[in-house]
C-alpha cells in the first residue's frame, strides 16, 4: 500500500489542508459526520484542562507515544493520515481526538494546525462521541488501545445517562458498535460485570446469604436449618426462580418431614441483578414453592389409589467404567 513521505512544515507555518485525503475517507461515527477541514492555532483549541489526555482511556496520553510523534513532526507533516478531531459548541472547538498528537505539536512549540470538524448527530451527546473515538481503533500511527477496563468504565457512564434500565444486551451492542478486538464471550462478560455494577447499589440494599441470615437471625427468625420459637425449621432462600435455589430447599423441606418437622421459608432478593420489580421477584419464587408441593399432593392423590406407584423410574447411563461396561452402548442404573 502506498504510503505518503514527510513533507516538511515550519513550526511557524500551517498545513495545507487541500491535501489531505478527500471527505469520503474521513471516519464514520454513530454520534457524529464530518463537516469540514481547517486551520487553528492550536493554544485556541480546548483539550478539556491542562493535562492533555484521552478520558475514554485509563493510559491516556503517555511520554513514549509523545517521544515517537514528536520525532514524526520534527521530519514534517503526513498527508495522507487523518487530522485530530474537534467539535465546535458555541465559540469553542472541544478536542475529541488527537490528544498524543496535541501534546506533541505543543512541545515541538507548533502554533497552528488542522483540524477535522464534526457535527453531532441528532440523540446523541459529546459523551457518545467521545466514547465512540476514544475507545475504538484510531486512524494515525502511534495510538495506544483501550482496554477491557477502559470499556466498562465508560459503558458504565453511559449506562448511567440513560433514563431507563438498560438491558445486558444492549450493553454488549454497545460495546460492539466500537472498534475493538475482544471475543464475543470477552464481550459477553464485560456487560454482565457493567450491569451487576450498574444495579447492584441502586436497586436493592445488597445482601448475601450470610449477611440476610445475620440480620433475619437478629430480628427472631432462623435461618439456617435450625427450629424457631414456633417450632417451624428455618430455611433462607435466594429469590430467584427457576435457579436451584428454591428446588434445593424444598428438598430439605421434604426431608425434614420425614423427622416430623415443618419448616418456616425466609427470603432475600439477589444483590448484583439487575431487578426492576423485586416484589414479583418474590412472588414468583413462592408460586415456585406452591407449584412443587402441587406436585406432592398429586403424587399423594395417586399414591392413595396405588401405593406402589412411583413418579419416577431409573432408565440408563452411557457405557463408561472401562473393566465392567460394554464397548460403547449403554447400562442399565
Amino acid at each position: 500500500m502506498f504510503t505518503m513521505s514527510h513533507s516538511p512544515i515550519g513550526i511557524c507555518e500551517v498545513p495545507d489542508i487541500s491535501l489531505l485525503p478527500s471527505s469520503e475517507k474521513r471516519r464514520k461515527f454513530r454520534s457524529a459526520k464530518y463537516s469540514y477541514s481547517f486551520i487553528e492555532e492550536i493554544a485556541k483549541i480546548d483539550i478539556g484542562g491542562k493535562t492533555v489526555k484521552n478520558t475514554a482511556r485509563s493510559g491516556g496520553t503517555d511520554n513514549k507515544n509523545t517521544d515517537d510523534l514528536f520525532g514524526e513532526f520534527e521530519k514534517g507533516i503526513r498527508y495522507d493520515q487523518l487530522p485530530p478531531i474537534v467539535v465546535k459548541i458555541a465559540d469553542t472547538y472541544y478536542l475529541i481526538d488527537g490528544f498524543t498528537r496535541i501534546r506533541a505539536l505543543k512541545r515541538r512549540g507548533q502554533v497552528s494546525w488542522a483540524f477535522d470538524v464534526y457535527e453531532m448527530n441528532d440523540g446523541y451527546t459529546l459523551e457518545d462521541l467521545r466514547d465512540e473515538i476514544g475507545l475504538g481503533a484510531n486512524d494515525h500511527a502511534k495510538c495506544k488501545s483501550a482496554t477491557k477496563d477502559d470499556f466498562k468504565t465508560r459503558a458504565s457512564a453511559w449506562v448511567a445517562r440513560q433514563d431507563r434500565v438498560v438491558s445486558k444486551e444492549e450493553v454488549k451492542t454497545w460495546i460492539n458498535s466500537i472498534s475493538h478486538t475482544f471475543t464475543q464471550k470477552e464481550v459477553a462478560a464485560m456487560a454482565k460485570s457493567v450491569i451487576d455494577n450498574a444495579y447492584a447499589s441502586t436497586t436493592l440494599v445488597s445482601f448475601n446469604s450470610d449477611e440476610a441470615e445475620a440480620y433475619l437471625l437478629d430480628q427472631g427468625y432462623k435461618a439456617d436449618g435450625k427450629t424457631d420459637s414456633d417450632g417451624l425449621v428455618g430455611r433462607l432462600v435466594c429469590a430467584q426462580p427457576n435457579g436451584t435455589y428454591g428446588p434445593r430447599n424444598f428438598c430439605h423441606v421434604l426431608k425434614d418431614v420425614a423427622e416430623g418437622r415443618r419448616s418456616r421459608i425466609n427470603m432475600y432478593l439477589p444483590s448484583g441483578k439487575k431487578i426492576t420489580d423485586p416484589e414479583k421477584l418474590i412472588s414468583d419464587q413462592k408460586e415456585e414453592f406452591e407449584t412443587l408441593w402441587n406436585a406432592v399432593k398429586e403424587c399423594a392423590v395417586l399414591l392413595k389409589h396405588d401405593p406402589d406407584w412411583t413418579p419416577f423410574e431409573f432408565g440408563v447411563r452411557p457405557s463408561q467404567i472401562l473393566d465392567k461396561d460394554p464397548d460403547a452402548g449403554v447400562v442399565k442404573i
